[in-house]
């Protein structure tokens, strides 16, 4: 086939599977799953079991030849956020390259949450419709849930929740060995769960009542969805209806009424439980089932890199860390001029940099949230940020791109990354030295608002030969300031190998 073919395979906690796609067209021409499970007891703090590794040895092999017969040599394997947390998961993963040549991605929830939101936003037809006012995309992974909250059309907030089916389930199955009325315990196990969660939600987020799009919810999308389409909207009366049938129903009449199979009926419960709590607290006017899923996202966001699609969804990265950021109480104005300040040095510095359009994503992110630990003590609030941080799932962001947030926050003010060897020799030199040259930036832009009080609303950026010139715009004493600067910028020195020089011009002279 053409360079226009990609393969995307993804390894779940409960299933593999694998799309061929045209990139260009956006057309499917493969989908191929395989129900191996590799990974269904890890929320119970199980290991993966190796029994499973040569079923999903011979799987994968069978995915490459598929692959192969198509003749597409374009092609990648990623597995979930949630099989990556198994204790032993590395030691599969490696047995797996070592068996078949394939090596695993892991990706983050942030990642596999954005990839969800673009394919929706490019593949369902009134999407922009539904975000016009306010709309929830409720994404469904095996132990997690991910809400995304829009308004105006634009990403306003998106927050994670440690509860999904599959990890509900398993509390299911303990339940009905030990409790004599499983589904009542199991619907309050539910409720206490998405209320302890949602009440940390802002008050203007628990209050709107919101058109809803759920993603990840197979078994109901199986039965309510037609063959040829991609969704259907419930109302929340219709949606009822089927939460009542499904909560007195038999195992064997689910099978038979919503044509499932052992291996997957035992979803449907909590899947419906979750869903029906869920739009209670969202205040859900209407319920549109969506037929996609991470895998669909991964093929998106590969035709979006190609340059297949116009459409670029860094604003719900951005708007994701100003969620984070509010619910931290960044103060916004100081965090505002930093990050203008940062992509200016930036902009003006490529030459000395050589980083990357996705290293000035990060810096701007870094710019955004590098003063969250501030709200749990400003007393070295820096060190706190970086843990914050690092516990933190940002929207679209990969684990080590969370790690480079984390660690460019934790250098941004009195410690550097030399003064910090044994904390920095973890990372890989290729990292460390992006994380260096990301945090003598953010430094300088911290440094010209050290005091908080926007004195300085513009400045002009110069390289010389040994100097970089920082001329700012200014009629305030700026005596802390210039403290700052010289004190930070000395890190900027280590880096770059040139001396940064502050220089002020009035305004009104």
């Amino acid at each position: 086939m053409a360079d226009d073919y990609f393969g995307a395979i993804l390894v779940n906690v409960s299933s593999m599977e694998l799309s061929i796609v045209n990139l260009k067209t956006g057309t499917q021409v493969e989908r191929v799953k395989s129900t191996v499970a590799i990974g269904e007891n890890i929320y119970n703090h199980e290991e993966i079991d190796f029994e499973t590794v040569a079923d999903a040895v011979e799987a994968l092999r069978g995915f490459l030849q598929v692959i192969k017969d198509d003749g597409v040599t374009n092609y990648r394997i990623w597995g979930s956020q949630a099989l990556s947390t198994a204790p032993n998961a590395e030691f599969i993963r490696d047995q797996l390259f070592v068996r078949t040549g394939l090596h695993i991605e892991w990706l983050s929830l942030g990642e596999e949450s954005f990839v969800r939101n673009e394919a929706i936003a490019l593949d369902l037809n009134n999407y922009a419709e539904l975000v016009q006012d306010h709309a929830a995309i409720i994404g469904l992974n095996s132990g997690s849930t991910t809400l995304s909250f829009f308004g105006d059309g634009n990403l306003v907030a998106s927050h994670n929740m440690k509860l999904g089916p599959i990890r509900i389930k398993e509390v299911l199955q303990n339940l009905r060995a030990t409790a004599p009325n499983p589904v009542d315990v199991l619907d309050d196990y539910i409720n206490s769960q998405v209320d302890d969660f949602y009440r940390f939600l802002p008050h203007n987020l628990r209050t709107s009542s919101n058109q809803v799009i759920l993603i990840g919810a197979a078994p109901i999308n199986n039965y309510f969805i037609p063959n040829d389409q991609i969704s259907h909207t419930l109302s929340r009366k219709q949606f009822t209806k089927f939460t009542n049938e499904v909560a007195g129903a038999s195992n064997q009449y689910l099978m038979e009424r919503l044509h499932l199979t052992e291996e997957n009926v035992e979803l449907v419960l909590p899947e419906v439980l979750l869903i029906q709590k869920l739009l209670t607290v969202v205040h859900a006017d209407k319920l549109h089932l969506v037929n996609l899923n991470v895998l669909d996202g991964l093929t998106t966001n590969q035709a979006i890199e190609a340059g297949y699609h116009k459409y670029h969804f860094e604003d719900q990265i951005l708007a994701a860390a100003n969620d984070l950021a509010h619910r931290y109480r960044v103060e916004p104005h100081h965090m505002d001029l930093v990050r203008k300040f940062s992509l200016h040095l930036f902009d003006q510095l490529r030459t000395l940099h050589h980083l990357t359009a996705r290293d000035r994503l990060l810096l701007q992110v870094a710019a955004i949230v590098h003063d969250i630990g501030g709200f749990i003590d400003t007393h070295e609030h820096y060190l706190h940020s970086d843990y914050v941080l690092k516990q933190s799932e940002m929207l679209g962001l990969s684990a080590d791109e969370t790690q480079i947030i984390a660690a460019v926050s934790r250098y941004h003010s009195t410690r550097t990354p030399a003064e910090d060897l044994a904390h920095f020799r973890q990372l890989d030199p290729e990292k460390r030295l992006t994380i260096a040259k990301l945090s003598a930036i953010l430094r300088m832009a911290d440094a010209l608002d050290d005091a908080h009080q926007q004195t300085i609303q513009k400045i002009s950026v110069s390289v010389r030969t040994n100097k970089v010139i920082i001329t700012v715009f200014s009629d305030d004493e700026l005596s802390l300031i210039r403290w700052a600067f010289n004190y930070k910028a000395q890190f900027f020195t280590d880096v770059f190998g040139l001396q940064p020089v502050l220089k002020q011009r009035r305004l009104h002279k």
